[in-house]
């Protein structure tokens, strides 16, 4: 009896352990097609309320859909516009920034000739080096480049058609799953595939909502403190903060980079300070208000699903799977075989109570 139980554990094991082998190479050599497709999920849910009230007012379904991709695409076009109006008065304030830009460079070249033991000429001979190995295939970096470029296009418009046709028909893809499922299951799956849906669309309208109140914050903070280019700055600033955690010290390098250049020394400490607040502001009071536990993630797979996304799909698996890994967690939460995973990926800290009182105040609960 013994024997069979242990085949039957390593059965088990052998199982999982295959299972996700599969997964993970279905995720790597699929990303072509599910990284516009997860995107095109997670927008889709976020434009429905939108759609759903064009509708109320009495316009047809797909040209409610249709007119909430437009604001979708206008928005997009007016962030764009900002930045590219803020960076011709960048390129116009060049002639300035760069004698200190240069004075920048020779204290880092001081800096590592006294660490490292490598001299200014040294220095540039090895990023010359590293120049011409790059310009002896500049071909390939060109085709590259272009390829690139012609690859986000493409996933752009899939994007866009995803999101058409998942808001036009979207009565019809919970009735195919709940076809998948016995009548006695139905109540759990659709219990799971509606906070899914939840946990999705606040996860993007949390991280929307947090950008915006960042950028206003950074803009208010470091034009008051006249850092140059401030209205740039910030949203440059705020780009990297899709990405969970790592994204704030990437995003800080900007406006740091423009007080060291641009103005005084005088102007690093307190370009430090208003980001160090605002991140405080932000991860303690703005996104548990707008997010709360709704994502009810564990710290640890947080930050296994930023580096696994990473490994796996890039910069857009970093901002991805933390919403996948959430969705997940729902998964198991509802499969009781699978509700032991669910519990290891449950989040450890508890929402602060004044933070549960706020929410309930403005009438949301946290589950």
């Amino acid at each position: 009896m013994s024997q069979m139980i242990k085949r039957a554990l390593i059965y088990r094991a052998d199982a999982v352990l295959l299972f996700g082998i599969l997964l993970v190479v279905a995720l790597y050599f699929g990303q072509p097609f599910l990284i516009p497709l997860f995107f095109a999920f997670i927008l889709s849910l976020l434009l429905l309320p939108v759609s759903q009230k064009l509708e109320n007012w009495g316009i047809g379904r797909i040209g409610a859909t249709l007119l909430s991709i437009l604001l979708l695409l206008l928005f997009i076009a007016g962030f764009c516009g900002v930045i590219y109006a803020q960076g011709t008065r960048l390129v116009q304030d060049w002639p300035q920034i760069q004698p200190k830009l240069l004075k920048l460079l020779n204290t880092v070249q001081a800096w590592v000739q006294q660490e490292i033991g490598l001299s200014p000429q040294q220095q540039i001979q090895a990023v010359k080096a590293q120049l011409e190995k790059q310009s002896s295939s500049s071909g390939k970096l060109l085709n590259t480049v272009l390829g690139g470029i012609g690859g986000m296009v493409t996933s752009f418009v899939l994007v866009l058609l995803y999101i058409f046709f998942l808001m036009w028909k979207r009565e019809k893809y919970p009735e195919f799953i709940l076809k998948l499922f016995a009548v006695e299951h139905h109540p759990a799956v659709q219990s799971a595939l509606s906070k899914i849906a939840k946990v999705s669309a606040q996860y993007m309208m949390g991280r929307l909502f947090s950008m915006i109140f960042l950028a206003v914050f950074y803009m208010i903070g470091l034009s008051i403190i006249g850092l140059k280019n401030a209205l740039l700055m910030s949203w440059i600033a705020v780009i990297p903060t899709l990405i969970p955690y790592v994204g704030a010290f990437i995003g800080s390098t900007f406006p740091l980079t423009m007080a060291l250049v641009s103005g005084s020394s005088d102007l690093v400490l307190p370009t430090a300070a208003i980001l160090v607040v605002a991140q405080a502001i932000d991860n303690n009071i703005i996104e548990p208000l707008v997010m709360g536990a709704e994502l009810n993630l564990s710290p640890l797979f947080t930050i296994i699903a930023i580096i696994l996304g990473e490994l796996l799909w890039g910069i857009p698996g970093m901002i991805l799977f933390e919403p996948l890994f959430a969705i997940v967690k729902i998964i198991c939460d509802h499969v009781p075989a699978l509700k032991p995973y669910g519990f290891l990926l449950e989040n450890e800290v508890k929402e602060p109570q004044w933070i549960r009182k706020v929410r309930q105040a403005l009438g949301r609960t946290s589950h």
